[in-house]
């Protein structure tokens, strides 16, 4: 539990409309496969990139492209790798803040919301040219190269969930999910068994408390997001697709604004619990986990 509340803080308190995925690029070894296309390979798509870009690369990897297709689906990786590495800063600003407010054992949600605001913000100018490189991703693409997509990116999708019940790592994206992301949090801040106890209790205390307000976006949001990709994969297999008909755009501010005040509110009960090592510990993995990402968004 502890886990998932921190890593959702962690991915900066928007509503990221990723198509969240895991799993290999290319061959076992990395080589270009020919097929019996003219020119056309399978080989590795994007492999300097991360989040998002480095998933649709890595089903692109199984989908036998010429090379002209390469060139430029290429050219539309690294640009969007660009916008996104160029948003990374407020939002290592937001951890930093978080990460600061954890050592000190006090969550102070005002001091937070300008942080907030400025990675809604860098999410809302990367998107729309994210959504317009989609969009040029699948008229690059022919209908037959569009179901290889596809197929690959479910088959991640697949395996991603695999590794959340396992416990496994997630290869693309560097978390660990399930059991195992959990025991790593529990192991590193050095959790007593009543601890656990302590947040089991207080978490499922402010869910219910949420349910009995009326609050039931929890439930809603993970169904909405299964529906998001569910709808994008099937429309992008068509010969025609665009963003704004099949996933529409949402207010940004407003969508940070909601999850900020849900997620920072489980911080909010578990910081008390935690002693000042541990307080200590948190921050730190919160800054390390924060250098590694980056802004993320369709």
């Amino acid at each position: 539990m502890l886990n998932r509340i921190l890593n959702i803080v962690i991915i900066a308190a928007v509503p990221l409309f990723t198509l969240a995925a895991t799993g290999c690029s290319g061959n076992a070894t990395g080589e270009p496969v020919v097929t019996a296309q003219s020119g056309a390979t399978k080989a590795p798509v994007a492999q300097n990139a991360h989040g998002p870009v480095k998933l649709v690369g890595n089903a692109l990897g199984e989908v036998a492209l010429r090379p002209a297709q390469r060139t430029e689906i290429e050219k539309l990786a690294t640009d969007t790798e660009a916008r996104h590495q160029a948003g990374s800063g407020v939002r290592k600003d937001l951890m930093e803040a978080i990460a600061l407010q954890v050592e000190a054992g006090k969550i102070d949600r005002a001091a937070l919301q300008p942080k907030i605001d400025a990675v809604a913000a860098a999410w809302d100018a990367s998107r729309g040219a994210d959504r317009a490189a989609f969009e040029r991703l699948h008229d690059i693409l022919d209908s037959e190269q569009r179901a290889a997509f596809v197929t690959a990116f479910q088959a991640q999708m697949g395996e991603m969930k695999s590794h959340h019940k396992g416990g496994g790592d997630h290869k693309a994206g560097g978390h660990k999910g399930g059991f195992g992301g959990m025991q790593e949090w529990a192991t590193d801040l050095k959790l007593t068994d009543a601890q656990k106890t302590q947040i089991h209790d207080a978490m499922k205390a402010r869910f219910q408390a949420m349910h009995q307000s009326g609050d039931k976006t929890h439930g809603d949001k993970h169904a909405g997001g299964r529906d998001f990709g569910k709808n994008v994969l099937e429309a992008f297999k068509g010969d025609k697709f665009v963003m704004d008909t099949v996933a529409p755009k949402q207010d940004a501010k407003a969508g940070a604004n909601k999850m900020a005040d849900k997620m920072v509110g489980m911080v909010e009960v578990v910081v008390p619990i935690l002693t000042a090592e541990q307080r200590t510990i948190a921050a730190a993995k919160i800054r390390t986990r924060a250098t590694n990402s980056t802004i993320q968004s369709f």
